[in-house]
């Protein structure tokens, strides 16, 4: 029953937003900040999202992912997914190492501004500049060789936020930021190298948040573009089918879903050759199994995934001034990247709060471990001697598992229908596939009790089988059945390397970076920067909103000296 009304107020939801947006009353725009706005490739770009309702400047709570592009003049190089939350977000890229020199534009939207006829993703985005220390290639028509340094881009102070930058002494800098206004803010902050290299004029917070009030009204709305008010919709298309194979696949149910614990199952139904799965978001590098029920042999086909991506215009993007003076400093953020790639740990980041689904509910579930029992060559035996809560049944022909439930007035009784079977969280739809798989590679049986949705399909319990090594060993799947690796939303990761050890070779750039934090009135936080192996100077940047949607930019100098 509370499954039941969670799709009603989700149904709600939808219809409410679909009404708001048809009468031009739900916008939104997405400003990205960076750890630094000079990088050479290889790099990291670290990532701080802002979508934001241009009508009140305020934080946008609707969207749950922005997209982002990166740009040359003449092609789109690299894209990102960043979840949001709240209107936050965080995210990282790494730049190709293939990358040439020159500049280039960050364009972000979500699905809901690019639903805007005629929507311009320019106001916002942002220019950084890219340099290749290890190829002479050059963006095309991008590149200006001269003898003269010219001038680093100047950005207005905003706001309410004050940084005192304390002693350095120990290899370590401690940094105090301080909410000094009425209204708490929301900021990220970036402790960087700032050497001789000019950073290429570009669009700040400030300059985003005052073009907000001047955004042109849309022209109209394309309805055809559903908003992504849970996480992102994830659209495929049929491939490989006759025209009357696709025909005959209108209705039948697809399912997309990664390894892992089940949250990742999603399923829909086909139409016309298209299926449009609604997640709540995809964290991480993941492989993606893409399956349709109910295929026989002789209708061989299999989904792709659409790009979510629109491959906008770059707009005009400035060149990028190559001096020789750089040479010095390129050489030095060269040497950072690679030992960064060499020497990369998880002791660096410290891991942020993400908004992952839980999908199956672990109060209902009973785990059986394996090898806690006499170990059986069948696995149908197992059912039979040791698990009570699942059975095999035969029902038109083909077994199928059962799940025990127990009804809202304690009656305790198998239900009909077949439960959801899952082998290390990817669904197994020919459940004679499990009953005929090796025992001995199962580590643990999860059982589900309860009525679940996935779509437009319900399921009376789940059975998850999780295997040792949690890759699905020895399962043979159906022709239909395509693997794809899907590049999901990165989890939230602030950078701020507070565990380095004293042999780590440390040449980084940024030497901190947190893209989610938050201050009330009066309030102070603490950093403790680590210092690198180098001398120079370096600068703190801290951006963002206060509650009100006015915009916060401080930045202050200091040095460190060996």
């Amino acid at each position: 029953m509370k499954t039941v009304r969670i799709i009603f107020i989700s149904l709600a939801v939808l219809l409410q937003a679909f009404s708001m947006q048809a009468e031009g009353r739900l916008r939104e725009r997405v400003y990205v900040s960076t750890d630094r706005d000079v990088y050479v490739a290889g790099d990291r770009v670290w990532l701080s999202a802002y979508c934001v309702d241009p009508a009140s400047g305020r934080l946008s709570s609707f969207s749950k992912t922005a997209y982002l592009e990166l740009h040359s003049a003449d092609a789109m190089v690299q894209t990102a997914r960043v979840a949001l939350s709240g209107g936050r977000g965080a995210g990282v890229f790494t730049l190709p190492s293939t990358l040439p020199t020159g500049n280039y534009r960050l364009l972000a939207y979500t699905a809901l501004e690019s639903s805007e006829k005629g929507f311009d993703a320019g106001a916002g985005s942002r220019i950084i500049s890219v340099f290749n220390i290890l190829s002479t290639a050059r963006a095309e028509g991008g590149v200006i060789v001269q003898d003269d340094v010219p001038a680093a881009a100047v950005h207005p102070q905003a706001g309410s936020l004050a940084v005192s930058v304390g002693r350095s002494a120990d290899g370590h800098t401690p940094l105090t930021v301080t909410n000094g206004g009425a209204q708490p803010v929301l900021f990220n902050l970036s402790v960087r190298h700032a050497d001789a290299i000019a950073a290429p004029q570009s669009e700040d917070m400030v300059g985003f948040a005052s073009a907000l009030s001047s955004l042109p009204a849309p022209s109209g709305f394309d309805k055809s573009v559903a908003a992504e008010y849970e996480g992102e919709i994830i659209r495929a298309s049929v491939t490989g089918a006759s025209a009357e194979g696709v025909r005959a696949l209108n209705g039948k149910n697809a399912f997309l879903s990664s390894p892992g614990d089940g949250s990742g199952v999603y399923s829909s139904a086909i139409h016309d050759g298209r299926v449009t799965f609604f997640t709540s978001n995809i964290y991480g590098k993941q492989e993606m199994f893409l399956e349709i029920e109910g295929v026989g042999r002789d209708n061989i086909c299999h989904l792709e995934l659409d790009s979510p991506f629109l491959d906008l215009p770059a707009g005009e993007i400035p060149a990028l001034a190559l001096c020789p003076s750089y040479a010095p400093d390129l050489a030095l953020r060269g040497l950072g990247m690679q030992l960064e790639q060499a020497f990369d740990a998880d002791t660096l980041y410290s891991p942020l709060p993400d908004s992952r689904p839980v999908v199956f509910d672990r109060n209902r579930c009973k785990s059986y471990v394996l090898d806690d029992y006499t170990r059986f060559p069948v696995m149908e035996e197992l059912f039979t001697e040791f698990i009570p809560e699942v059975r095999v049944r035969t029902v038109e022909g083909s077994k199928q598992l059962q799940v025990r439930t127990i009804d809202l007035i304690g009656n305790n009784y198998f239900a009909a229908g077949s439960a959801l079977v899952l082998l290390d969280g990817v669904p197994v739809l020919d459940q004679r596939k499990i009953l005929g798989y090796d025992p001995l590679l199962v580590r643990r049986i999860d059982v589900y009790s309860g009525l679940y949705f996935l779509g437009i399909r319900s399921f009376r319990g789940v059975v998850n089988f999780v295997t040792y090594k949690g890759t699905l060993e020895g399962m043979q799947f159906e022709d239909n059945v395509r693997i794809v690796t899907f590049e999901g939303c990165p989890l939230p990761l602030a950078y701020t390397c507070e565990d380095v050890g004293k042999d780590y070779p440390d040449w980084r750039q940024t030497l901190y970076w947190h893209p989610l934090l938050k201050l009330a009135p009066g309030e102070s936080v603490g950093i403790d920067c680590k210092s690198p192996l180098y001398e120079g100077d370096f600068e703190v940047m801290a951006e963002g909103l206060t509650d009100s949607g006015e915009p916060v930019r401080t930045t202050t100098s200091f040095r460190i000296s060996r």
